[in-house]
C-alpha cells in the first residue's frame, strides 16, 4: 500500500491553488453537504479561495490548518476570525500553527462562537465586492 506523508500531502495541495480548491470542494460535499448545496459551483469555488486568503492573512500554513479554517467559515461564519477571542487564539504565535486550529475549540469559550455566528456576514466570502461598495 502506498502511504504519502503529511509533508509530501502539502506539497501537492498547496503547489497548486486549483488542486487545493478543488480538494476542498470534495472535502466540503463529503463532510458537510447541507452546508454547499445551494451554491453554485464557480461561487463555491470562488468563497473557498477567498477563505483560503483568509486563512493565510493569519500566517496559517499547511493544507489542514488551512482546511479547518475554510470549513469553519462555512459552518460559523465567514467572518468567525473577527470575534476578538478567537482572532487573539488564532494568531497567538506561542502555539505552533498546526495545532492552532484544533486549540480554537478547546481554548476560545462558547459564547465567542456563539458571538462569531451571530455576527455572521456575508460579504466576507467576496472581500473584493466589500471593497469596491466601500
Amino acid at each position: 500500500m502506498l502511504r504519502i506523508s503529511k509533508e509530501q500531502r502539502d506539497a501537492f495541495l498547496l503547489h497548486d491553488e486549483k488542486v487545493f480548491i478543488e480538494f476542498m470542494v470534495e472535502y466540503l460535499q463529503e463532510e458537510s453537504p447541507g452546508l454547499i448545496d445551494r451554491i453554485e459551483m464557480e461561487s463555491l469555488r470562488e468563497m473557498i479561495a477567498n477563505g483560503l486568503a483568509r486563512g493565510r492573512s493569519h500566517g496559517l500554513k499547511s493544507a489542514d490548518v488551512l482546511a479547518s479554517f475554510v470549513s469553519v467559515m462555512f459552518s460559523i461564519a465567514p467572518n468567525f476570525d473577527e470575534q476578538p477571542d478567537i482572532r487573539r487564539a488564532l494568531i497567538d504565535e506561542r502555539v505552533p500553527e498546526d495545532q492552532r486550529m484544533s486549540r480554537l475549540f478547546d481554548t476560545v469559550p462558547d459564547r465567542a462562537w456563539d458571538e462569531a455566528e451571530k455576527q455572521y456576514d456575508p460579504n466576507a466570502w467576496f472581500p473584493e465586492l466589500q471593497e469596491q461598495q466601500d
